[in-house]
């Protein structure tokens, strides 16, 4: 079981990099920027909080995995460093379906390559939205949220909160 709750107590893989209670969830990449991770974590807990999402991810096609916060209580998104390739084409294919969408926000299938980066339980429904978070090593950064409702379990409400905050000047 691996829990990364941004609350400073837990130990897991984010991308190829261990998370230690030290840096809250966050991949080295992030390290430096206190207010960003703050911004970051304050996102997670309310979207997770407010919607029916059990899982969040920040993720760069560059660095990999930023950021998570849930519940692994499986194997499968456990990264590794022979996986870490496979992990930046997944989070590529995640942003290239974006690109289909006025909003910058999609829904993807449980079949997609995404569904590789969250735990089983939370492949139901899962959102992916586009975001300039303005730090890393550059590239392209998403939301991925993960629920185990169906995307009705959304109000019209939730989505378009989700894309507001994704369009605000720098997380």
């Amino acid at each position: 079981l691996i829990v990364e709750s941004g609350e400073g107590d837990s130990v897991g893989l984010v991308g190829s990099s261990l998370v230690s209670k030290n840096n809250n969830g966050f991949s080295p990449a992030m390290e430096g920027d206190k207010s960003a991770m703050k911004s970051i974590q304050r996102l997670a807990q309310t979207i997770v909080s407010l919607t029916p999402a059990t899982h969040f991810l920040v993720a760069n096609e560059e660095d990999g995995i930023l950021y998570r916060y849930g519940i692994w209580d499986d194997d499968n998104s456990t990264i590794d460093d022979e996986e870490n390739d496979c992990t930046t084409k997944t989070i590529k294919a995640a942003l290239d379906a974006t690109t289909s969408s006025r909003a910058g926000r999609v829904a993807l299938p449980s079949e997609h390559p995404a569904s590789k980066l969250l735990p089983t339980s939370a492949t139901r429904c899962i959102l992916v939205q586009s975001i300039d978070i303005g730090y890393g090593s550059g590239g392209k950064s998403c939301l991925i949220i993960g629920s185990d409702k169906l995307l009705p379990a959304y109000t019209k409400n939730d989505l378009r909160w989700i894309g507001q905050l994704a369009v605000e000047p720098k997380i």
